[in-house]
C-alpha cells in the first residue's frame, strides 16, 4: 500500500512538472472523487483526470465499477447475456443474420463435437481428419466462455505424416494428440470452438504483425431503437504477442469516429504513457487510416441489433482485406476502457 501511494504522488508530481493540474490540486480532486464517485487514485490517472483542460463535470461523469454494473444491469438483462456469452450461440446468432465472421470449422469435445458439415469431431483423431479434409494451415481454438485473450490458442499446422501443430509464438511444435491432451484437455472436459485463423489487413498487420490487432467498439441502442458508437479504439499487440489484449500488455489508440485515424496509442495502465509509434518497433501508429471504418460503425450496429435485450456492448471487431468481421460481443466491457477515451461515455449511459 505503502508503495502503491508513493508511486501515485510520483505520478502527480510528474503530470505537474508536464504543466497539468499541480500535485496539490490533484492529490485534493482525487481525495474529493473517492467518497464522491467511487473512483480511485489508479483510475484518476489511468483516465487522465489531471488534465487541465477537463471541467469539474467531465470528472464526476465517471462511474465507480458498482455504478457503473448497475447501469449495465439495467441496459442488458442478465437472462439474455449467455446469447453472447456463450461463442457458440452468440456465432450462430451472428451468422443466421449473415454478418462476417471469420470461417467457423466446429466444436471440439467430448462426447458431443461436431464439425461445421456435421461430421464428429471428439479426438484427436477426428482432427487430423479435419485439418486434411479441409487443408488447414493455421487454426485458432476459442474456450466457449473465456473472456480477456485467455482460453484463446492459434496453432499453425506443420506437415506430416501426421501432421504436427506448432502453437504460434513458441518454438516447439507438439502432436495433434499430445496438444488435444495437455492443451484443450478433452479427456476432462474441455469445449471450444475452432476457427481458420483470420488475416488482418496489410495496413493493420504494419502496425503490429505478429497478434490480429482489433477495434473495440462501444455500441449503445436507445429506447427508440436507434443504435449510436459511443466511442472506439484499436488495440494493439506487443511484439511477438499474439494477441492485443491489454491484460497481455496491449497498448490502444482512440479512433477519430469521424475519419477513422488513429490518434497515438497509450498504455493501458495507470502510468498513460503516449506513443506516437509503436513502442517495440517503431511502426507508426498515431495518422494511420483505418480501411472500411464506415463499414465497421455499421457493421457492429448491426451486429448489436440481432442479440434480443441487449442494448449494450463492446464488440471487438478485425479488418481483413474485403473488410470487416465481427469477432466477439462483450456485454460486459471493461469500464477502464472508456476511462482511457472520453469519459462523455458514461453520460451517454446513464441518459
Amino acid at each position: 500500500m505503502l508503495a502503491k501511494c508513493r508511486q501515485i504522488l510520483a505520478l502527480s508530481a510528474q503530470r505537474a512538472s508536464e504543466g497539468h493540474l499541480s500535485t496539490a490540486r490533484q492529490i485534493a480532486e482525487m481525495a474529493i472523487l473517492l467518497p464522491l464517485r467511487g473512483v480511485g487514485p489508479a483510475y484518476y490517472h489511468m483516465a487522465g483526470l489531471w488534465r487541465r483542460d477537463l471541467s469539474w463535470s467531465d470528472k464526476t461523469c465517471h462511474m465507480s465499477v458498482p455504478e457503473y454494473r448497475r447501469t449495465l444491469k439495467r441496459l442488458n438483462p442478465e437472462a439474455y447475456r449467455k446469447l453472447s456469452q456463450n461463442k457458440i450461440a452468440e456465432k450462430a446468432l451472428l451468422q443466421l443474420f449473415k454478418l462476417p465472421t471469420p470461417r467457423f470449422l466446429g466444436r471440439i469435445c467430448h462426447p458431443t463435437g461436431l464439425d461445421a458439415e456435421g461430421g464428429r469431431l471428439v479426438c484427436s483423431a477426428d482432427l487430423i481428419a479435419l485439418i486434411l479434409e479441409r487443408g488447414l494451415e493455421r487454426l485458432v481454438f476459442k474456450e466457449l466462455e473465456g473472456h480477456g485473450g485467455k482460453g484463446v490458442h492459434i496453432v499453425e499446422v506443420i506437415e506430416g505424416d501426421p501432421p504436427m501443430l506448432s502453437p504460434l509464438g513458441k518454438d516447439a511444435p507438439v502432436s495433434v494428440e499430445e496438444f488435444c491432451r495437455d492443451t484443450l484437455v478433452l479427456d476432462r472436459g474441455g469445449d471450444w470452438l475452432i476457427e481458420a485463423y483470420f488475416t488482418q489487413h496489410p495496413v493493420l498487420a504494419s502496425i503490429n504483425p505478429t497478434s490480429v490487432n482489433t477495434i473495440r467498439i462501444w455500441v449503445l441502442r436507445h429506447a427508440s431503437g436507434k443504435s449510436e458508437v459511443v466511442t472506439a479504439y484499436l488495440r494493439i499487440g506487443r511484439a511477438g504477442a499474439t494477441v492485443d489484449n491489454v491484460e497481455g500488455g496491449g497498448i490502444v489508440a482512440d479512433i477519430d469516429r469521424k475519419t477513422g485515424v488513429l490518434r497515438m496509442a497509450q498504455d493501458a495502465d495507470m502510468r498513460r504513457r503516449f506513443h506516437a509509434c509503436h513502442p517495440d518497433h517503431g511502426a507508426p501508429v498515431e495518422g494511420v487510416s483505418l480501411p472500411h471504418w464506415m463499414e465497421v460503425e455499421r457493421v457492429a450496429k448491426m451486429a448489436l441489433g440481432v442479440f434480443p435485450e441487449l442494448n449494450f456492448a463492446g464488440l471487438d471487431i478485425a479488418i481483413g482485406p474485403d473488410g470487416p468481421v465481427v469477432l466477439e460481443l462483450n456485454v460486459v466491457p471493461g469500464r477502464e476502457g472508456a476511462g482511457r477515451i472520453d469519459g462523455n461515455v458514461f453520460r451517454a449511459l446513464q441518459t
